[in-house]
């Protein structure tokens, strides 16, 4: 049985040799799922490789704050080879190397960095990354066409120079203040997720109770393998989509065998397992509003529950 590292490397070297990046061939995610699991690949090894991606965006950004362009680069390039079609792995990797160029005066880097932003826009047209690569790839790029001339106007060169100062102060408040407005955005974010795991958590509580209304016949056993199911895939490294989607799926379950049991054998106990189920459920379904009105309100990508 394969391990996770070899699927992982198993699949980087499929989408590199089928030139998926470079365009060499056009299929959507689904087709290329479909061909990893011809290849193989079970569902468990598509998800595990779909969040690995997620993580090495994730890292990239890291490396970018802390100013390790090239481990930014590389991790960047293997998000992409994991998952071609992640958002947010070209732009992080023109940012690099637009970065590296500017700390290294690398013109070539300049010049991968301008190529590498117009790739990303075709693909990613709003990615900010990207829009603020061309726009100081551009000024920089003029800037050095400048200083090559063997005679240049020493006047033109000095206005130039006020012109691409005066830029790069515009561009530096629009992406902080924009910067700002995403921090915000995320913050409320990440707090209405607290709300919605702190309900996850509520329903989660009352498996137990659940679990010990089920006794040795065929029907209880076959709810408890569901049941049993359904909390195995809870333990993995979820998103909050996946998770999301598995909490309702446990939800109905405890409450199909709470209403079964009911109507076997009515008592208060059952009574009050149900009003607490379906209060877990109203608080659920109440956090997920507050959830995707924070996402809209946020205006960032982010996918809605």
């Amino acid at each position: 049985m394969e391990t996770y590292d070899e699927i992982t490397q198993k699949h980087m070297l499929s989408v590199k040799e089928m030139g998926i990046l470079e365009g060499e061939i056009d299929i959507t995610k689904e087709e290329l799922k479909e061909i990893s699991q011809e290849l193989g690949m079970t569902d468990e090894g598509w998800d595990y490789v779909m969040r690995e991606a997620q993580k090495k965006i994730t890292l990239a950004q890291s490396h970018l704050k802390h100013k390790s362009y090239r481990e930014c680069l590389k991790s960047a390039q293997e998000a992409l080879l994991l998952n071609p079609y992640i958002l947010g792995a070209r732009g992080l990797q023109a940012k690099a190397y637009l970065l590296i160029a500017i700390n290294e005066e690398d013109d070539n880097f300049l010049k991968k960095a301008r190529k590498q932003a117009e790739v990303t826009l075709e693909k990613e047209s709003t990615d900010r990354n990207a829009i603020e690569v061309m726009g100081t790839a551009s000024v920089k790029g003029q800037l050095v066409n400048l200083e090559k001339k063997k005679n240049p106007n020493k006047k033109l060169a000095i206005i130039l120079g006020m012109i691409v100062v005066g830029l790069i102060g515009l561009v530096g408040v629009y992406f902080i203040a924009d910067g700002i407005k995403n921090e915000e955005g995320n913050s409320k974010i990440e707090n209405v997720e607290k709300q919605l795991i702190s309900a996850f958590e509520k329903q989660d509580a009352l498996v137990s109770k659940v679990k010990a209304l089920l006794g040795d016949n065929s029907k209880d056993q076959t709810d408890l393998k569901k049941l049993e199911n359904i909390l195995s895939n809870l333990k993995g490294d979820l998103s909050i989509k996946d998770r999301y989607d598995l909490e309702v799926e446990l939800g109905e379950t405890l409450s199909e065998i709470v209403y079964r049991k009911s109507a076997e054998n009515d008592s208060k106990t059952l009574d009050d397992l149900r009003v607490l189920l379906e209060g877990a459920e109203n608080r659920i379904k109440t956090e997920r509003k507050n959830y995707n009105d924070a996402i809209l309100n946020s205006g960032l990508k982010i996918e809605k529950l």
